[in-house]
């Protein structure tokens, strides 16, 4: 099959380019920036690498038309909460009007083809009651959570109205060896860092207190592929553990890994404006198309920790 992976270069872009190759697809990954293809877990050889900015038409249109695909896995984002904060219009351009560019090309060049959408479980903001179901309003409280609802709005709205097979995925936390910006990747980076020094450290940080429920990217993964592979554009699924851990035992937990002993001091700094107290996911009906989780949290921390014991910062 001919993939598009839009935002490839990305965290879960990567893990998935190189999967669809180990499946023996023919895989078009984009990027943003020239940066992007410095991490050290990118597929190369075997992944074509197209240059993409979803907020330009004229290329979203251009990369429809030449490479034609067959399916198409839609995780070009602008995905930090941060920036989305500090710059809300730019965070609609790439991920509202880009997914517009893109389902209007797919319409009109090719209607058959199918497409997964990596929507968020940040699209339900503050639920009513735990574990949050796929049925509930989507209720988002802040910029990136707005911007993923409108994308996940869109995918159904193109499908119904233009019959092309769109599945949502709503992705609650991704994580794994060599993710960046997320609070168990800087927390083990950090580890790793003052680990190096040989000395007793400080690592700053913000609410502890949060709960979130976290995969390992490898299930993840998995997860999307069945989506991909089973879903029905009428139902999103839920992509998560189906539990929540707290970000402090996280932390503590690779306070515990460390070789040298490490201290988490509170930043105020690094506070959000708002933040859920708790999002675990619903997981019914990702079980009902034959999920099954393979990486406890626990596994997922060593592998973390290691992976920035040998990949240092630059």
């Amino acid at each position: 099959m001919r993939l598009l992976i839009t935002g490839s270069s990305g965290f879960i872009g990567r893990y998935l380019a190189a999967h669809a190759v180990s499946l023996g697809h023919e895989v078009v990954s984009t990027y943003l920036s020239e940066s992007e293809l410095s991490a050290p877990d990118l597929p190369k050889g075997s992944v074509r690498w197209e240059q993409l900015d979803m907020q330009r038409r004229d290329e979203v249109d251009r990369i429809v038309r030449d490479f034609r695909p067959e399916g198409v896995f839609h995780l070009a984002a602008q995905a930090y909460a941060k920036k989305a904060w500090a710059d809300p219009a730019d965070t609609f351009r790439t991920n509202v009007l880009g997914t517009i560019y893109l389902y209007e090309a797919l319409k009109d060049v090719v209607p058959r083809s199918s497409t997964l959408l990596a929507s968020s479980g940040a699209s339900y903001g503050v639920p009513a009651e735990l574990p949050i179901r796929e049925d509930i309003p989507l209720n988002a409280t802040n910029p990136y959570g707005v911007s993923k609802a409108c994308q996940d709005m869109l995918s159904l709205q193109y499908a119904l109205n233009f019959d092309l097979r769109i599945v949502r995925a709503r992705l609650f936390g991704t994580t794994g060896p060599g993710k960046t910006g997320d609070a168990l990747n800087d927390f083990a980076r950090q580890v790793a860092t003052i680990e190096r020094t040989g000395r007793t450290g400080e690592i700053r940080v913000g609410n502890l207190e949060t709960l979130r429920d976290i995969s390992d990217i490898r299930d993840v993964i998995r997860a999307m592929w069945l989506i991909f592979e089973k879903g029905d554009p009428r139902t999103p699924v839920n992509v998560g553990a189906g539990r929540s851990y707290s970000i402090r035992w996280i932390a503590e937990e690779l306070v515990k890994l460390s070789r040298v002993p490490i201290k988490l001091v509170p930043d105020p700094a690094l506070f959000r404006p708002t933040d859920e107290a708790d999002n675990r996911a619903d997981t019914t009906r990702l079980k009902s198309l034959g999920y099954t989780s393979q990486f406890p949290l626990e596994r997922t921390l060593s592998d973390a920790l290691e992976f920035w014991r040998l990949h240092p910062p630059t």
